[in-house]
């Protein structure tokens, strides 16, 4: 599965390795797949009524939501050979109404429209809203968030992987990352599923003090590394370097915020030894992330936030007093 964990990094640079040992485990789960009917059997879901055209089929590769309001359930189907291919198909029961509705991403048709899906392994389903929320998986450094219309007809695709949502229906995500790139940038986005729009949180807009140094000392290396660039496959744009997501990201409903730490250390890649990095770890503090107009942050370093706040956790800095200091002191 795809990594979220503070080793992530690492992890990405056996990315050859994950891959095949990922494809092995999805072989072995199409092996021993389930049928539909025996997954929903077991899970207690009614089928007595339903027509549901996958019934007998085996399936595989996906996942399930099991709340008071609905049951989920998205999954392929094994194939005779043993291949899982699209179409991705998604059931839906309304434990109100008592009534089922089906739908598949991934196939033309006159009434879905063409929708290039990214496929792979489903491994989680969210209500986001009205809507629901697949997180799947391609590779150790890329996934794609479907965002799945209540009628099951319909997606919206987000290049990344889950970070967190509100329930105003703000998504935080983690973009995709080129996986063999000699320089691996991060990129984490909001999507609000009311305006069906998104936009880069991180890198913060206008540029930070740390980042803006560390774009400095990068333009004077390359001046002076006129060879460096080619034998190492790096695109030398000091506005482009390293920098990893930290740990896991805080969030708080109250004001819409948002918390994470970053690293600024070289992550390999080619990358030689001398060539500048920034500090390995930054924090960083948002707030109104649910718009991108109103959208404020602050960056800092661990060491002052031990000093004003104490040994704290990136979620207690959400705290409404502890935010508004934040937010109150200059950059």
């Amino acid at each position: 599965m795809r990594d979220s964990s503070p080793n992530r990094s690492l992890r990405i640079r056996n990315g050859g390795r994950l891959c095949a040992v990922l494809f092995g485990l999805l072989v072995a789960q199409a092996a021993g797949a389930q049928t539909l009917r025996e997954t929903l059997t077991a899970k207690h879901v009614p089928i007595q009524e339903a027509k549901l055209t996958n019934l007998d089929g085996k399936i595989s590769s996906g996942a399930e939501l099991d709340e008071a309001k609905q049951f989920v359930i998205a999954y392929y189907l094994v194939e005779r050979s043993g291949n899982v291919n699209p179409p991705l198909y998604i059931d839906r029961y309304d434990r109100e109404n008592k009534t089922w509705r089906s739908g598949k991403l991934g196939e033309t048709t006159a009434e879905s429209g063409n929708i290039d899906v990214c496929f792979g392994a489903v491994l989680d389903i969210t209500p986001l809203g009205e809507e629901l929320m697949l997180d799947t998986h391609i590779n150790p450094s890329a996934g794609c968030v479907l965002i799945v219309s209540r009628d099951l007809k319909h997606a919206t695709e987000l290049s990344g992987w889950v970070l967190g949502h509100f329930e105003d229906g703000t998504l935080l995500y983690h973009r995709s990352q080129v996986h063999f790139a000699t320089v691996h940038p991060t990129e984490i986005a909001v999507y609000s599923e009311k305006s069906k729009s998104d936009f880069i949180l991180y890198p913060p807009k206008p540029d930070s003090p740390i980042r803006s140094r560390l774009t400095s000392k990068l333009s004077e290396f390359f001046d002076t590394h006129h060879d460096y660039c080619a034998k190492a496959n790096d695109p030398c744009d000091a506005e482009t370097f390293d920098s990893d997501l930290d740990g896991e990201v805080a969030l708080d409903e109250r004001e819409h915020a948002v918390a994470f730490a970053i690293s600024y250390e070289l992550q390999g890649f080619g990358q030689i030894v001398e060539k500048p990095s920034g500090p390995s770890r930054v924090i960083y503090v948002y707030r109104n992330v649910n718009d991108e107009a109103k959208v404020e942050y602050r960056e800092l370093m661990p060491e002052d936030v031990k000093a004003r706040f104490g040994d704290v956790s990136l979620q207690t800095l959400l705290d409404p007093q502890r935010l508004n200091a934040i937010f109150q002191a200059s950059k």
